[in-house]
Parts: C-alpha cells; sequence; structure tokens
C-alpha cells in the first residue's frame, strides 16, 4: 500500500511517499506527478522517509517525472532513502541522475 500526500515549500513541492512504490501502485503517482507537473510545478522533492520499498515501476516513474520537469529546466530531488533504497538507487545508476538528500530541508538548500 502507498499513501502520498503533498505540501508546498517555497517554490518546491513536497510529495511525501508512505508504504511500498511497486507496479500495484505506481500508476497512481504517476497521474499525481504528471498532473502536479501540468498545472505548472517544476520543483518537486520526494521525501521517502516513509518508504520501505521501490521497484523498478517505481524508479520509473521517478525518471518520468525528471524527464518532464528538466525539459522547462526545473529539478526533482529526492531525500530521505534507507540504506537499502540508497542500494537500489546506487546499482541502478539513478543516484547520479538525482540530488538525493538525507532531508528535506536539505533538499530545499541544494543548488
Amino acid at each position: 500500500m502507498l499513501t502520498i500526500s503533498s505540501t508546498r515549500q517555497g517554490n518546491f513541492i513536497v510529495i511525501a511517499l508512505v508504504g511500498r512504490v511497486d507496479a500495484s501502485n505506481s500508476k497512481d503517482l504517476e497521474q499525481q506527478c504528471l498532473e502536479m507537473i501540468s498545472n505548472g510545478e517544476t520543483q518537486m522533492i520526494f521525501d521517502l522517509t516513509a518508504v520501505n520499498y521501490v521497484s523498478s515501476a517505481a524508479l520509473r516513474v521517478f525518471l518520468l517525472a525528471a524527464k518532464r520537469i528538466s525539459a522547462v529546466k526545473g529539478s526533482v530531488r529526492l531525500c530521505g532513502l534507507s540504506t537499502t533504497l540508497r542500494d537500489v538507487f546506487d546499482i541502478s545508476g539513478f543516484s547520479k541522475l538525482f540530488v538525493i538528500t538525507t532531508t528535506v530541508q536539505e533538499a530545499l538548500l541544494t543548488e
């Protein structure tokens, strides 16, 4: 199960995820992200502090959001990755594609 919530912090929309992000729910996340982007959001932070699993479907959603936002000169940042999640991002090479920080606060301050 996945819970998705979002809040505004300055110029950023912070998307907090809770639970597992897998093939069964990644379409919901994708739909919400694309809606936010089509509504003009160009700065996203995904807070993964409460996420215990991501599948390749989840990685695809993060990549899709990053591609759409980079086309309008925005950015996607990730924060709060557990050691296990960080390993997934490192092994897949995705950690090279995103700014990854420990906290939302750090992500807000990263240039």
